[in-house]
């Protein structure tokens, strides 16, 4: 191919659950970036080019651990790309196995697993999302179904968004102790409390942008000082800018949908 050749552009659908995004289409080529997110990359047909620090890999599944450069190319492939927040422990113990595995082609491993589909239902996405997991030898795949003083608490979050969401302020909405509530949050949603008040400002700003706000708009609903401030933290996170990309979100996640029954 010639170097002045247009690169594969990107095509697909991108899903948002509480500590994990999951884009779904054809893949394009990733320059090379760093972000908190664990990442797994699968490719159907073929191989992906990655470059892991300074090695160069050809692989049809790898992982990548949080924090560490990289970039990859898939050639315009069927591609699946899991990002998983780095923080609780479905995170941890995935960021463990990254390191241990990182450059290693994992095709083997998924063997028994279907590629997905682009047209997933929502519910299937989350599934197959456990079972990829489950075969990277995370135990840790999935959260317990939130309880009452939880999804108090993810209702208060939901409310505060505009300042700044206390683990004391929803602990007192949720008439539980703040130590037992930071407890739950880790047991039940997978997340610390901190980290799960910024996924929700990043599905406040998905809500905004897709409803038609710009950048701007997005930002400030969701609690962001300013458009600039979602996107370092954007980046900062999935290594991804938010204009290209929170129109075509699309949100999933019990925790986010069972919380609305509960808030007054």
């Amino acid at each position: 191919m010639s170097s002045t050749a247009a690169r594969p552009s990107w095509g697909g659908r991108l899903l948002l659950t509480p500590g994990l995004v999951l884009y779904l289409g054809v893949g394009g080529t990733a320059d090379r970036h760093a972000h908190h997110a664990v990442q797994f990359v699968w490719v159907s047909g073929g191989t992906a080019d990655v470059m892991l620090a300074d090695r160069r890999v050809q692989v049809g599944a790898t992982l990548v651990p949080a924090r560490v450069d990289h970039a990859f190319e898939a050639h315009g492939r069927p591609l699946a790309l899991l990002l998983v927040d780095g923080h609780g422990a479905r995170g941890s113990e995935l960021d463990r196995r990254a390191r241990e595995l990182a450059g290693e082609d994992l095709s083997a491993r998924l063997s028994h697993l279907p590629f997905p589909s682009v047209e997933l239902s929502l519910d299937e996405a989350e599934a197959w999302c456990r079972n990829v997991l489950l075969a990277l030898g995370v135990e840790s795949t999935g959260t317990q179904a939130p309880s009452r003083p939880t999804r108090r608490a993810i209702a208060y979050i939901e409310q505060a968004l505009d300042g700044v969401p206390r683990i004391g302020d929803a602990a007192a909405y949720a008439s539980t102790s703040a130590s037992r509530l930071s407890h739950r949050f880790s047991e039940e949603i997978g997340l610390p409390f901190r980290r799960f008040v910024l996924w929700t400002r990043m599905k406040r700003a998905v809500e905004v942008a897709r409803s038609g706000g710009d950048l701007t708009e997005a930002a400030l609903a969701a609690g962001f000082s300013d458009a600039a401030h979602l996107s370092r933290t954007f980046r900062a996170m999935f290594g991804l800018s938010p204009s290209l990309l929170l129109p075509f979100v699309e949100l999933t996640g019990t925790p986010w949908s069972d919380s609305s029954p509960l808030a007054q």
